[in-house]
């Protein structure tokens, strides 16, 4: 149930609010036409958006990136984390900003979030647009599990995933530095790398699950270098193949797990053409 709507003025930044039963959403609106929700991956803030939106908006659309569960401005101390929690939050916020389908594009975790909302409310949803996608079973290995062990260590976790995180990039973009201070200044609040660890453990099994019965139109991006996958052009073309509704694969040249954020050049343009041909007839339940 959503309870309250606030907003709040941050420099030349405004932040909305939108206040749920399990805690509180942060986004950002910009521009006008068909509604695109925009949601980060684990460890990540929506700043990663900012590159592409202009483009977007300059095509018409309204964007809206949001800050999941206990990162960002969002509020932290949530239940729950994960694909399932994110993909209930974006389509909260969907359906609170319009009562038309959205398209949901989410990047990393948060693409199999954008998949298990559109198998969940498929009349809600207009089309997916996947970033360095995890939308496929991933096993959990013993390096894993002791990886995750030692970053909820109180301290420890935060600064490894600090000095990890810019070798997620193939290509780091003209905004790198800020983002990577403002990431910095965010994890060092109480209760935010709670919810980076949560998210560890995710196996992305219910995004592989309900891949096979969403039908909508997808757009998977990849970077060629995204160190997430021992093969991204491979994982990109299995997700295609699993994926029942009609589908185009971009692979990136040189971007890691951000390729909407790294090389705007080439995504941008490739997003805009997939949304401008859109059927913009809601999905059948």
């Amino acid at each position: 149930m959503l309870l309250a709507i606030r907003l709040a003025s941050i420099g030349d930044d405004m932040t909305e609010f939108l206040e749920t039963a399990e805690g509180t959403l942060a986004y950002q609106v910009t521009g006008d036409g068909p509604l695109v929700v925009c949601s980060p991956g684990m460890g990540d803030l929506r700043s990663t958006f900012d590159n592409i939106t202009p483009a977007l908006v300059e095509a018409g659309y309204r964007v809206a990136a949001m800050d999941i569960r206990g990162l960002g401005e969002s509020s932290a101390g949530w239940r729950r984390y994960g694909d399932s929690a994110t993909a209930t939050d974006i389509l909260a916020l969907a359906k609170h900003l319009s009562d038309r389908p959205a398209i949901l594009f989410g990047n990393s975790c948060s693409a199999g979030a954008a998949v298990i909302a559109a198998r969940q409310d498929p009349a809600a949803v207009a089309a997916l647009v996947l970033t360095g996608p995890f939308a496929l079973t991933r096993s959990i290995s013993l390096v894993d599990k002791a990886t995750a062990a030692v970053f909820g260590i109180p301290g420890i976790g935060r600064m490894g995933w600090l000095a990890y995180w810019p070798k997620f990039f193939g290509t780091k973009p003209a905004d790198f530095e800020a983002r990577r201070l403002e990431l910095k200044r965010n994890l060092a609040e109480s209760g935010r790398f709670a919810a980076v660890h949560a998210i560890f453990y995710e196996d992305h099994s219910e995004a592989d699950d309900a891949l096979v019965g969403v039908h909508h139109p997808a757009l998977i991006v990849m970077g060629d270098a995204d160190p997430d996958f021992a093969d991204p052009v491979d994982q990109a073309k299995r997700i295609a193949a699993r994926h029942p509704g009609p589908n185009q694969v971009v692979i990136v040249p040189g971007a890691g797990h951000y390729p909407h954020s790294e090389r705007v050049d080439l995504v941008a343009p490739a997003v805009v053409e997939f949304l401008n041909s859109l059927d913009r007839t809601p999905c059948p339940e």
